[in-house]
Parts: structure tokens; C-alpha cells; sequence
């Protein structure tokens, strides 16, 4: 009886000890931050030491990782027990579209086994520089637009994240346009291009300009795109003859047919607008 006892309170102190060391690898989470492109052979951390490991035993223990990810991107020197980088993490093709970047992994031992959780959190490098969707942008505007209307145009984007982003966009010098950089509900940055002036198609029928978006890195990175605006033609301009009157001597006797003079008109419009017809009326003085 008192051995059947013994072989009880054996069983349920072994249970409980397993259960405390489930609960405790369940629970103690070991976090590292590290930047992303890190070099092939990168140390991150002594694991063995931070993990309380005796170094000597990794190898007998047969320590290994799993990571909870499409590729193995760490691993551990079982004579060291230093964990370090085995492929470049690149946090934007990890983590694409996510504020926050972190990869789990299992560190394992055996004899007994033990499990102990690692939280890494991949934090962003300015390695991205912004791009615009379309990197040339063609704009027709009318002359008769009045200043101040404002022109959408295609927005920078940047794969990389919080002060990396994109931050604010120039112009270059114009005597008609300017920007305004605005800001969307989620954070993102766009620029509203502005009519600063009148157009005038017949003085200048095209506007060349460079939009240039810049990121908060340090140092920033930048990209750039074209914009090209046409402006569209309007009924501005009457016709004009080279001459604002003429006078003519014709002899009386003059055949039927004869040339009398020849007439020019010039319309400084285009298109439709600038086609002319003429007409006349007699008087006599």
C-alpha cells in the first residue's frame, strides 16, 4: 500500500513539475528588436546566455529553431549559442502594409525537452525611396480656367514605413502653378497641383513641370515625376487683317473678273476657332 502511495505522489509531483515548466515556456516570451537588411551572419543575441543555457550542452541537447515563417531567416551556432542572421529579412516583403513587423520562433531542446518562445521585432530602414504610380502625368487645361482651381494628380507611394513614408512634395519653379500638400485619414501624403495665374494658349500653348516627393529618412530619398500640361484653346482672339484699312485706285473701264486686291486675315486661335470666313458691304462716298 505504502509503495502504490509512493508511486502516486511520484506521478502527480512529476505531473505538476511538467505542467509548471508547460506553463512557464507557454508564458516567458523572449523579445529582440533588429533592423531589417541586416548582413548574412549577423549577430542578434547570445540565445544561450539570455535563455540561461549552459553553451556546452546545446549540441548533445540538439537545440534547433522553428520559425513561423515562409523562410528560415535565423538559425543558432550550437557551440556559441548566438543567434544570427542566416537571409536577409526584408521587413517590406514580410510585413507589407503593417504598422508593426515581428517573427516568432521556437527554440527547442530535448533531454528533457524544452521549449522557450522568441518574439523578433523587424524594424524599418529607410531602404525604399518613393515612387509615383504614374512617373508621367498629362494635363489638359483650359485658358479660361480661373486661378485657383485645383488639378488631382498621381500620388507618391513608399513601401517603407512611419517617418520613412513619404513626408511632402515639391515643385519646380513656375510662374503658374504651385502645390498643396495634403494629408488622407490614413496618414498618407498627396499634393493638389494649383492655378496660380491665368493661362494664356497663344503666349505659351505648354507647361513642363517636375513634381518631386520626399521621404522623412535621413538621409531622405526622393523620386520624381513629369508633368506636362496642354492648354486647350478658347474663342479669345478675333480676326485681324494685316492692315487696318486699305485704299485701292481702280479704273473705271476695268474688265469683270479683274483682282481688285488681295485680303489676309489671321486668327490667333486654333482649331475650329481659327477658321475664317469673309464677307463685304458696298457703300459709296
Amino acid at each position: 500500500m505504502e509503495d502504490f502511495l509512493r508511486k502516486c505522489w511520484a506521478r502527480y509531483v512529476l505531473l505538476f513539475l511538467l505542467s509548471a515548466v508547460t506553463l512557464r515556456s507557454t508564458f516567458a516570451v523572449t523579445h529582440y528588436s533588429l533592423p531589417e537588411e541586416l548582413e548574412q551572419g549577423s549577430v542578434v543575441a547570445n540565445l544561450a546566455s539570455d535563455l540561461g543555457l549552459d553553451v556546452k550542452t546545446l549540441m548533445e541537447r540538439k537545440m534547433r529553431l522553428e520559425i513561423i515563417a515562409p523562410r528560415k531567416y535565423l538559425d543558432v551556432n550550437k557551440e556559441t549559442g548566438e543567434l544570427f542572421i542566416a537571409e536577409r529579412i526584408d521587413r517590406e516583403s514580410l510585413c507589407s502594409a503593417k504598422t508593426s513587423c515581428f517573427l516568432k520562433l521556437e527554440a527547442i531542446i530535448e533531454n528533457p525537452k524544452r521549449i522557450f518562445y522568441i518574439e523578433l521585432e523587424i524594424l524599418d530602414i529607410n531602404d525604399n525611396a518613393p515612387h509615383f504610380r504614374r512617373d508621367v502625368i498629362d494635363l489638359d487645361i483650359s485658358e479660361a480656367t480661373q486661378a485657383g482651381e485645383r488639378f488631382s494628380v498621381s500620388n507618391a507611394v513608399d513601401p517603407d514605413y512611419g517617418s520613412n513614408s513619404v513626408k511632402t512634395y515639391y515643385l519646380s519653379e513656375s510662374d503658374f502653378f504651385t502645390i498643396e500638400v495634403q494629408t488622407g485619414r490614413d496618414g498618407s501624403k498627396f499634393a493638389d497641383l494649383i492655378l496660380k495665374r491665368g493661362l494664356n494658349r497663344e503666349q505659351q500653348s505648354v507647361h513642363h513641370l517636375l513634381l518631386t516627393a520626399v521621404d522623412g529618412g535621413s538621409p531622405p530619398r526622393s523620386g520624381t515625376a513629369s508633368i506636362t500640361v496642354h492648354v486647350l484653346d478658347t474663342n479669345d482672339n478675333a480676326p485681324s487683317f494685316d492692315q487696318e484699312s486699305y485704299e485701292v485706285r481702280l479704273m473705271e473701264n476695268a474688265p469683270i473678273g479683274s483682282t481688285v486686291i488681295d485680303l489676309n486675315a489671321t486668327d490667333l486661335d486654333e482649331g475650329t476657332n481659327s477658321e475664317i470666313m469673309y464677307s463685304y458691304s458696298l457703300y459709296t462716298s
